[in-house]
């Protein structure tokens, strides 16, 4: 037994070890990956990039996109459109690092600023009320929890009143004796 312990422990150290080498990533590859998270999260927060990143953020956030985006966010066609103005006011000469600037995104609307909060005036009170109030990243509560949430609370605020409604009407008729009949 112990002859065959030896070579195996040795297959399982070069695999360890090759394994090691094989998930390190180069520090471009990390540096990359966070500058397209930084990206990611700055459209997440409101909508809007408020930074300017390097072209290679734009494409390697683009290769990145979390699903629920893909599926019913506008974030990758915004992150197109700004990458595809910088290209065409650089006339098509663009390298890795050339600067696209922030950029206010809307959903794919276009155009914007000439509403008094500064999103084309699109919205009204309630999409303003839930800009202001509503969760701003991805990793937040969403609004309709939230909505069912405070339905829930209210219900049980109807339900206790209720309840001590009823405790109090019987304690009012056990105190209060019944009314007399009439006399024969």
């Amino acid at each position: 037994m112990p002859r065959l312990l030896k070579p195996l422990i040795l297959v399982a150290a070069v695999l360890a070890i090759g394994t090691a080498l094989g998930t390190a990533q180069p520090a471009q590859a990390r540096s990359l990956t966070t500058c397209s998270k930084a990206l990611v999260h700055d459209w997440l927060v409101d909508g809007r990039v408020d930074r300017t990143y390097p072209v290679h953020c734009y494409r390697e956030a683009l290769k990145t996109i979390p699903e629920d985006q893909l599926v019913y966010g506008t974030l990758r066609d915004d992150l197109n459109r700004a990458l595809q103005n910088t290209i065409r006011k650089n006339n098509g000469h663009v390298n890795r690092d050339t600067p696209v600037p922030g950029f206010l995104a809307l959903g794919g609307g276009g155009g914007g600023g000439d509403g008094p909060d500064g999103t084309g005036g699109t919205g009204g009170v309630f999409h303003w009320l839930a800009h202001t109030l509503g969760p701003n990243t991805a990793d937040s509560v969403p609004v309709p929890l939230l909505v069912l949430g405070g339905l829930a609370i209210a219900l049980m605020a109807a339900a206790g009143i209720s309840f001590f409604a009823r405790r109090m009407q019987a304690r009012r008729a056990a105190v209060d004796p019944p009314p007399a009949g009439p006399s024969f």
